[in-house]
């Protein structure tokens, strides 16, 4: 069996149904959905390789895949009980927290326990002095790990002493620490993210550069996987030429520094994939076998589910291969069809990343629903960057240790093209994120479609209108999904103020000149990230959070990363997780209180409620906001009660053109405060309820008071400029 162009693909659909069958039998809901995915993607490019395809080869492959994931299920795992254990001996499998580990030994009260895996390990803060290889001692907590996922058990220690460390651990640290020593002068983040472009280490990336680095779909470049392991192959490769070693030589060297580079950059699932299908490659170069790359890819997933099962249902490793299997089917020919009305060059910078996006599309919809549409041109635009860093990285890795003055002057250079792509990744925050896919089965299936419909224009004879066809299908395939949300935001007004339709929720924005402001997020991400979408927002620059009930706070996920500061109500007990979080991902942190303003933009955020930031969290402690938005104002209430309205209007209110309704329109109101607010527009953001919400006579007592009355459950998200509304519905 083979793919058009003579790749030989007869380990595909073996491998693709020995890793789907054991994701069905091990992986929760949406594994098992990515699991039938990578099913069903692979029986389509048997169909699609073959005009005709036999009854019996269809079987043939399948028994074979059934077999081998036989035999990784039959991989006997052994399960012990650590809950009640403290006192614990760990070989630790991974350079930073959380890492892999195998517990040698545990003291749990009367019984000792041996060889128990767990993947999941953090240990106490500052413990920086450990790597791959160590043995250490601590005192650890144990819980099961989630329902589905690859790791048995989750450990979280303390006190934690080494005891041993191998000798290469203790090369691999050195080397490490050498990096991080050469790139710490530098300046910006382009000294942070080069340890990430050459060996994967992240730590020394803020959390609003990671968060930079997702949106701009960016994030795989530090992700070492098989470009790192290529680049290394390759110039060993490249040295033992110039050196006219024979081939087995260049080969066992190349192997040598494989090796060496994946003890130096950890066992993710990435490079266990990546470092499998090298040294599989060095040993056909040796034998002189040439167009293996699919098979390759097929074998290299074969022996790392056979080396290790749980990266069945590992979302990386699933990437990883995903990614890989697109620039090798599918780069050569998109960027030939591209070629035809563009410099071949410029074609290949856009085929190549868009080839490896739209493979790992099944998954990217199961993990996260959105499109980052920025992702291809941010790709094409690093793509000349990356490997330069990635190189000239590695080689401050080899010098750092004995020539640590030529690292730093190295790392001079290597921050050039690692401030480049940092610089990409942040300005990329400047744009709305990716609109919605449909999510579950839809999305999986529509994806599949998308990848499916490349692989027939291949199939095509690579013709010049087959890929056409392919690409037009691609085109249709992604417009048609978000051609209802492009159609609404050619329709808006230049709106100020917005209400999103974020169901039984708050979600409401205000344009302050340039600035834009979200006061709160909804229940949910999906529904406040659709709305910024259709608003073209992309960056807050501030984000309110009236008070922490889940309906007005559920939903931060969805701007977490993209907001400069963050005004909060009285936390309650959940909410300092949640704050830390944004703080950690970059936003300044302030708890709001009467009295105070907030400048943004061509106008400010006056706060007028709590009178006291240390009051008892909850609906009548709500932040309550008044924004001038120009010559016109809007007055948020959150979700004030009467008893809170009553005391509010005593302290006085000023007069607004919008008022968003307290409490989603709840019975509990004081009017006398609407009298004096004598709002124009009245906005009630309410979903499907089981309160009563809106209340009935509330409706019709602001009607009477001559406010236009416009709730989101009726007309969809509302967005108001002057005497304009425009609506969803």
């Amino acid at each position: 069996m083979r793919w058009a162009g003579g790749t030989d693909a007869r380990l595909v659909v073996p491998a693709a149904v020995a890793w789907a069958a054991m994701a069905l039998a091990w992986g929760s809901e949406g594994q098992r959905v990515v699991a039938v995915a990578t099913l069903v993607a692979a029986v389509a490019s048997l169909v699609l390789a073959h005009r005709v395809v036999r009854a019996r080869a269809v079987a043939t492959t399948l028994a074979v895949g059934l077999a081998f994931a036989g035999l990784l299920l039959a991989v006997p795992t052994i399960e012990r009980d650590l809950e009640h254990c403290s006192a614990m001996t760990l070989e630790l499998g991974g350079h930073a927290a959380p890492m892999p580990a195998r517990v040698v030994e545990a003291a749990c009260g009367d019984e000792t326990l041996v060889d128990v895996r767990v993947v999941v390990v953090v240990l106490e803060a500052g413990e920086a002095d450990v790597a791959l290889g160590d043995t250490v001692t601590a005192t650890c907590e144990a819980w099961p790990g989630d329902a589905g996922q690859a790791d048995a058990w989750r450990l979280a220690c303390e006190d934690v002493e080494r005891t041993d460390r191998a000798w290469w651990a203790g090369w691999s640290a050195a080397v490490r620490a050498g990096l991080r020593d050469a790139t710490a002068h530098l300046p910006g983040d382009g000294g942070a993210l080069l340890p990430g472009l050459a060996i994967g280490d992240t730590s020394l990336v803020t959390p609003a550069l990671d968060a930079a680095m997702l949106q701009a779909g960016l994030t795989h470049l530090t992700a070492v996987s098989g470009a790192n392991c290529a680049i290394v192959v390759g110039l060993a490769l490249g040295a033992t030429m110039a050196l006219g070693l024979r081939r087995w030589a260049r080969s066992v060297i190349a192997g040598l520094a494989l090796a060496a580079f994946v003890v130096l950059v950890g066992p993710e699932p990435s490079v266990v994939r990546a470092s499998i299908m090298a040294g599989l490659a060095l040993v056909a170069l040796h034998r002189g076998v040439r167009r293996v790359g699919v098979a390759l890819l097929a074998l290299a997933v074969l022996v790392a589910l056979l080396v290790d099962p749980t990266l069945a249902r590992s979302a990386g490793f699933a990437l990883s291969v995903l990614a890989t299997a697109g620039l090798l089917v599918h780069a050569q020919p998109l960027a030939e069809a591209l070629a035809r009305r563009m410099p071949l060059p410029v074609a290949a910078a856009i085929g190549v990343p868009l080839a490896a996006q739209l493979w790992c599309l099944p998954v990217l919809v199961v993990l996260d629903p959105r499109l980052a549409l920025v992702a291809v041109p941010a790709n094409v635009l690093a793509a000349p960057a990356a490997p330069v860093a990635t190189v000239l990285g590695l080689v401050v890795c080899a010098v750092a240790v004995v020539a640590p003055a030529v690292a730093a002057a190295v790392a001079w250079l290597a921050w050039l093209p690692s401030a480049w792509i940092a610089g990409l990744a942040h300005a990329s925050t400047l744009l709305p994120p990716g609109p919605p896919w449909p999510a579950g089965w839809l999305g999986v299936a529509l994806a599949v479609a998308v990848v499916g419909a490349v692989g027939a224009g291949v199939a095509a004879r690579r013709t010049g209108r087959g890929a056409a066809a392919a690409i037009g299908v691609v085109v249709l395939a992604t417009g048609s999904v978000h051609l209802p949300t492009l159609v609404a935001r050619a329709t808006l007004p230049d709106w100020t103020i917005a209400q999103c339709d974020v169901g039984q929720g708050a979600a409401t924005v205000l344009r302050l000149g340039d600035a834009t402001v979200l006061i709160d997020t909804g229940r949910e991400p999906e529904p406040v990230a659709a709305c910024l979408d259709l608003l073209g927002i992309g960056r807050l620059d501030v984000l309110v959070l009236t008070h922490f009930d889940a309906d007005h706070v559920g939903g931060v996920d969805a701007v977490a990363g993209r907001s400069d500061l963050v005004v909060h109500g009285p936390p309650d007990d959940e909410a300092p997780a949640l704050l830390d979080d944004l703080a950690d991902r970059g936003a300044r942190l302030h708890a709001g209180a009467a009295g105070e303003s907030v400048r943004v933009g061509d106008g400010a955020l006056d706060l007028l409620w709590p009178e006291d930031r240390d009051a008892v969290p909850g609906n009548d402690a709500s932040l309550v906001v008044a924004a001038s938005l120009g010559d016109r104002r809007v007055l948020v209430l959150g979700d004030l009660g009467a008893e809170a309205q009553r005391a509010l209007l005593a302290d006085g209110v000023p007069a607004s053109d919008v008022v968003v309704v307290a409490h989603h329109g709840s019975p509990d109101q004081h009017l006398p405060l609407y009298d004096a607010i004598d709002a124009d527009v009245a906005l009630v953001p309410v979903g499907p309820n089981d309160y009563g919400h809106p209340a009935p006579d509330l409706m019709a007592e602001l009607e009477r008071r001559g406010m236009i009355v416009l709730r989101t459950d009726e007309r969809g998200t509302l967005a108001l400029d002057g005497v304009v509304v425009w609506s969803q519905r």
